[in-house]
């Protein structure tokens, strides 16, 4: 018994209807129970691949007349069967059963990150960080308990966006502020409750896990193909090839350079933030959720992960400085005081921004292609507006790597 084997639980989990049904009597305090015609329909597809997410319809009988029962909710179920589904679009047999046994224990422990930042972010209560109702957090319990779950209530005038799609630079406002408050008020909890998510090690274990240089040399490919094999790509690529070989240093970016570690989201792409879309054709922010990342990092990685990937080359070129404005103001606002100054903000974003260019820059086209609801023409269209993206993204790696190389020579003496 695995994560990454079906199961006979829901989506073929190991979650079942009565751990569900029993999770929710106790969470509205109902002695209600699901009815014959209860659905579960999967809608976590290329949305996530550490889990299941299920939209229930619980048919609900018996519940009493004065009782409101959400007719719809969410469970998010801590699972590794996405991970075949990321290795089809990665390319290759990344996820064999050797390597799927290897991170069983990752997933769990990032199932429970995940259960520990919803509770700070109850405690918080903050009216910026919008985040999804919860009724039930279910944490693994041991190495064998194979059952962590979450249930949410289900947001249904969500916009869904795709990683090929920016987000305009105005309507990121919402999230930078949400994030940088998040970060602001994490410097609160105590030692002990910050040791619960990870720290600068993220990228490093991140990395080695799910990008062998294989994998890494196959999606340097795609950029290969797509700019046909040019100067701009095979300089970028050389330097994405030094990056990887800084990852231990990246562990120790704290004591090697000064910056100082806050909590960082450390997933901030598209299907990691809710939005609505209104009648003046402006995108609300609804909710952030995966929260299974949270680690202690410096504050320029969630803004680089932000804005190399949801950002077009125009917004990103003219509004990415006063995007790091913006999360420098409103974390020191929330805070209450200066932890770091913005050049510090800047300086570490411009050290992440390469690192993140070479993770994201490649899977944006692979991400496209998989969408089986995007029409040929929509996915044409796509294709050059992400075209022009990927190449101001290797040419300002190449230009913000000259200036890390002068700032920091030694962090890039190997």
């Amino acid at each position: 018994m695995s994560l990454f084997t079906p199961s006979t639980g829901i989506l073929e989990t190991h979650v079942t209807w009565e751990d569900v049904e029993e999770a929710m009597q106790k969470a509205l305090d109902t002695e209600a129970v699901f009815g014959n015609n209860r659905k579960a329909t999967n809608i976590g597809d290329l949305r996530g691949f550490m889990s299941r997410i299920a939209l229930i319809d619980a048919d609900w009988q018996g519940a009493q007349g004065s009782e409101t029962l959400p007719a719809k909710f969410a469970v998010k179920i801590s699972s590794q069967l996405g991970h075949l589904g990321l290795s089809k679009i990665l390319g290759g047999d990344q996820f064999d059963e050797e390597k799927l046994e290897k991170l069983q224990e990752f997933t769990m422990e990032f199932h429970d990150r995940e259960v520990e930042a919803y509770k700070c972010l109850m405690r918080f209560g903050h009216p910026d960080i919008p985040y999804i109702r919860v009724y039930h957090l279910k944490p693994f319990t041991s190495k064998t308990d194979l059952k962590g779950f979450m249930i949410f209530d289900f947001v249904s005038n969500v916009y869904p966006m795709g990683m090929h799609q920016s987000i305009p630079a105005d309507d990121l406002r919402q999230l930078v502020r949400g994030v940088a408050t998040f970060s602001a008020l994490g410097e609160s909890l105590s030692q002990e409750e910050k040791q619960k998510f990870g720290g600068p090690e993220f990228l490093e274990i991140g990395l080695r896990e799910f990008f062998s240089d294989e994998q890494l040399e196959r999606q340097f490919q795609t950029l290969r193909t797509l700019f046909n094999g040019s100067e701009l790509v095979e300089n970028a690529i050389q330097i994405f090839w030094q990056y990887t070989k800084l990852l231990s240093k990246y562990t120790k970016v704290s004591e090697l350079l000064g910056f100082k570690l806050i909590l960082n989201h450390c997933d901030l792409w598209q299907t990691n933030v809710l939005h609505s879309m209104g009648n003046d054709g402006k995108l609300k922010l609804e909710a952030i959720i995966d929260w299974q990342g949270v680690a202690r990092l410096p504050a320029g990685f969630d803004m680089a992960r932000m804005l190399v990937g949801c950002l077009s080359a125009k917004d990103r070129r003219e509004s990415g400085d006063s995007l790091l404005q913006l999360y420098y103001k409103t974390f020191t606002e929330a805070l209450g005081e200066e932890l770091f100054t913005f050049k510090e903000l800047q300086d570490s974003y411009n050290l992440f921004f390469p690192m993140k260019t070479m993770l994201i820059a490649p899977l944006i086209m692979s991400f496209l292609d998989a969408q089986s609801s995007t029409s040929d023409e929509d996915k044409k269209k796509y294709r050059e507006e992400n075209k022009e993206k990927l190449q101001a993204l290797l040419e300002d790696v190449i230009e913000i790597h000259e200036q890390n190389l002068n700032k920091y020579p030694e962090f890039f003496d190997i």
